[in-house]
């Protein structure tokens, strides 16, 4: 290969590199720069916050902080009309009663749940329902709490945009 083919290859290596070493780096940005979901935490008497507010595009993890128990959110069906994505696997599954319920959440850290994406505006009421160690059963498809939270998601409007 000639001097000047094997600089042109060496060329192109390197903008080939560069241009993939920026691309990581605004990868990152990106990832930095995303809006972290909003924690909301519950005990065996109340959720923390019980009205939890978002904006648009944001989203909500729960963390349970009752020892000795699961917990599940549960929706009501109407709510997947307002979900902007179409799949809720596995972040939420339909019960035979139409209600939609998260995968068990215990108290290790790293079981929480959270929406499968961004809700539409709105005000949305859901419950939290508690049960094990004396709290309950979990039957097929089914779930009879021993304790049920109420809790609501407020999800801010878009900013109005500039009239100017």
């Amino acid at each position: 290969m000639s001097k000047f083919h094997l600089t042109m290859v060496s060329g192109v290596a390197m903008a080939g590199l560069l241009a993939s070493c920026s691309g990581v780096s605004s990868f990152v940005r990106t990832a930095d720069e995303a809006r972290p979901a909003t924690p909301v935490q519950f005990t065996y008497r109340a959720v923390n916050p019980q009205t939890v507010s978002i904006a648009p595009e944001g989203n909500v993890i729960w963390s349970n902080m009752a020892p000795d128990v699961v917990g599940f959110v549960v929706f009501p069906g109407s709510i997947v009309s307002s979900f902007q994505c179409e799949d809720l696997h596995p972040y939420l599954t339909k019960l035979e009663d139409g209600r939609y319920r998260s995968p068990p959440i215990t108290g290790v850290v790293s079981e929480r749940a959270q929406l499968p994406c961004a809700l539409a505006p709105g005000s949305y009421d859901y419950e939290v329902w508690l049960m094990g160690e004396g709290f309950g059963e979990e039957g097929n498809g089914t779930a009879v709490p021993q304790q049920v939270l109420r809790a609501k998601i407020v999800v801010k409007g878009p900013a109005p945009s500039d009239p100017r």
